[in-house]
């Protein structure tokens, strides 16, 4: 029955603030007989009950080697849509490339940070919560997390590795290229239609995990000169994964 109602299996890696929890839902609802998910919160709750561990900030980085663990176990249970917020994981493609296909979602570096710095501040409680002014944040470590967000998910590297490296760039932008399909946040529609020629799937995307709109939201045009540069500046490792992805 499985094999008629999801004949083709998928993992979609899910990048915060580019779109993913829409696209994810959109795939499970096509998966309903077979479909999971790695919650970040949920993951991140686990891994800290498990390790004992209070130093948020490192363990927001150590806990990409469990969510790369449980997407293991899904893909071994032969789970057919598995949408997670999971780093990728070399040992998972290598070992499931020839049966599932592999697929993600970007955005533009400056704009997502933008977007995952107001749904974190807009989030208290939570373990990935921002609570400093956003001149006071683009001087943390955590913008600078934020900033390689997508060398972190796709190198596929130690967690004490320097993320803005020329090496961690080169290797998120070559694992990237194995994927079956990376979108872009501003091509909805691309994204869709190449879904449908790889998966074989019909997909409406709608619009869900939204921040809500308050005086407190930072947006690219509320920044100033400086600010604008620092953000750059803080996004430059992201900025050369994206041009090498999508150069014109």
């Amino acid at each position: 029955m499985l094999n008629q109602l999801a004949p083709q299996r998928v993992v979609f890696h899910h990048v915060p603030k580019c779109g993913g929890t829409s696209v994810g839902r959109a795939l499970r609802m096509r998966y309903l007989s077979s479909q999971a998910t790695v919650k970040p919160e949920a993951s991140f709750q686990a891994f800290k009950a498990f390790s004992g561990r209070t130093d948020t900030d490192q363990m927001m980085l150590d806990v990409n080697d469990l969510r790369k663990q449980m997407l293991l176990y899904l893909l071994y249970d032969d789970i057919r849509c598995i949408s997670s917020h999971v780093p990728f994981s070399h040992v998972a493609h290598t070992e499931f490339k020839d049966s599932y296909k592999f697929i993600t979602l970007l955005r533009d570096p400056v704009s997502r940070l933008l977007s995952n710095y107001n749904w974190n501040r807009s989030r208290p409680g939570s373990h990935g919560h921002v609570s400093e002014d956003f001149d006071t944040f683009l001087a943390s470590r955590r913008a600078g997390m934020m900033g390689t967000e997508f060398v972190e998910i796709f190198a596929d590297m130690p967690t004490d590795t320097d993320l803005t490296s020329p090496e961690a760039i080169d290797r998120a932008v070559k694992h990237l290229k194995l994927f079956d399909v990376v979108g872009r946040l501003d091509d909805l529609d691309g994204f869709v239609r190449d879904i449908r020629q790889t998966l074989g799937l019909r997909i409406r995307i709608g619009h869900r995990n939204k921040t809500s709109k308050s005086d407190n939201v930072v947006s690219r045009a509320s920044l100033n000169q400086t600010q604008l540069a620092q953000v750059e500046a803080i996004c430059a490792p992201d900025i050369e994964v994206w041009k090498r992805m999508f150069p014109t």
